[in-house]
């Protein structure tokens, strides 16, 4: 795939399911207590977990022909419109929503946006992000 064609790119849009084993591993490893609630709620950037499910992020870039050894990760940003429980079933759609270059060119950069939906009731956005990557 040509660089021209980055935008618009979409990801196959899968399922993923939030246990409660995933959550409190992810809740120890940001530094917080594994929680005690019987249905443990997510904090924001547990979102880049979902998001990442099966490698998605390294299969995008690699699906458009981009050299892992030339990617650096630029920013991330998360939209918790929800919250998200252990046991909840979501659907997570991903796509490349920008090209652009700065610096007369010198710098490109990708934008890779995910929407989370509530998979019982797909209407319902339940989060999304925005991570931008740096090719060098």
């Amino acid at each position: 795939m040509t660089e021209d064609n980055y935008v618009g790119y979409e990801y196959p849009t899968y399922d993923f399911t939030v246990t409660e084993e995933s959550l409190n591993r992810f809740i120890v490893a940001i530094g917080r207590q594994p929680s005690s609630a019987k249905t443990p709620v997510a904090p924001p950037t547990y979102q880049k977990v979902i998001e990442g499910k099966g490698d998605s992020s390294r299969k995008i870039l690699e699906n458009l022909g981009i050299d892992l050894k030339r990617v650096l990760h630029a920013e991330q940003e998360f939209d918790y419109l929800e919250p998200i429980n252990a046991g909840d079933r979501l659907k997570v759609s991903r796509r490349v929503s920008d090209h652009y270059f700065k610096k007369n060119g010198t710098r490109e950069f990708l934008v890779v946006e995910s929407e989370i939906h509530n998979a019982l009731a797909p209407h319902n956005l339940v989060g999304r992000s925005r991570q931008v990557v740096i090719l060098r």
